[in-house]
């Protein structure tokens, strides 16, 4: 895969502008906007930028060329530059508060590949593959109903030591163990829910600069090998957000400020 480093974008630019599209890109797979119809439901979901643009609201979605993106904070000041070809940077302020934000796909797709590099990463809580799964007709008492999940790359807070352990199993190559936690009552794409958490922490965080594939159907069986399913990752039920699936950087409670950046794409052979 040929990276595209993001190029600098003003600060002051004004919300949800776009700065001139510019560098030969790489076609991404269009599927996802093609199947986007109806996602507009969402308050969040802005619309599809043509051109490489910046967020800086405290909730927002949307679409830049054919890549979803998700942006979200509950305080502090975040900004998410993000370029056509998948290429993306998060800049954020040192403070008390929570964001996550990425570009993917709208939607989880079992037997997706994904590729992506990190070139920067100053601290985040995670560099993961992030997303959801929702089931409205499951019961909402039961946790399983709704599931967030993480493949973890890159981590200074250690989610292991407040998860259930599932099992360990290699994919690519690379070595994970499985965890397990509980959400109660926290904000998600059902509003205020009580969910479960399924984790994929690997033994050796991935190193910057190098491109990497993450296998997304290993991890669904080895969640599944223990009992822990993931509800359907393709509906637009939920009341918030779409059942997405992105490269994210997340931090909760940054000491300092701090950026990541990389590029995400679609490894799947077709």
């Amino acid at each position: 895969m040929k990276t595209h480093r993001l190029t600098t974008t003003a600060l002051a630019l004004a919300l949800f502008g776009a700065v001139g599209c510019a560098t030969e890109q790489q076609a991404p797979d269009s599927s996802d906007t093609a199947s986007a119809a109806g996602i507009e439901k969402f308050k969040a979901y802005t619309r599809k930028f043509s051109n490489d643009t910046v967020i800086t609201d405290s909730h927002a979605t949307g679409h830049v060329g054919d890549f979803f993106f998700t942006h979200w904070k509950d305080g502090g000041a975040t900004t998410l530059a993000l370029e056509t070809d998948g290429s993306f940077k998060v800049e954020w302020e040192g403070g008390g508060y929570n964001y996550v934000g990425g570009p993917g796909w709208h939607y989880g797709d079992e037997d997706r590949v994904i590729g992506y590099r990190f070139d920067e990463d100053s601290g985040a809580s995670y560099i993961t593959l992030y997303g959801w799964g929702y089931d409205e007709t499951m019961p909402k008492d039961d946790p399983a109903h709704l599931v967030e999940y993480y493949i973890l790359q890159r981590w200074t807070y250690d989610p292991s030591q407040d998860g259930e352990y599932g099992k360990t199993f290699v994919s690519n190559g690379v070595e994970y163990s499985t965890y397990r936690s509980v959400r109660e009552q926290k904000p998600s794409i059902n509003n205020t829910s009580t969910f479960y958490q399924y984790w994929s922490k690997p033994t050796e965080q991935r190193e910057l600069g190098k491109d990497y594939e993450i296998v997304f159907a290993d991890h669904v069986k080895a969640w599944a090998d223990t009992g822990w399913i993931i509800p359907d990752m393709n509906n637009f039920d939920a009341s918030d957000d779409p059942t997405y699936q992105v490269m994210a950087v997340e931090v909760f409670n940054p000491a300092n400020d701090g950026v990541g950046s990389g590029q995400v794409w679609d490894a799947t052979e077709r």
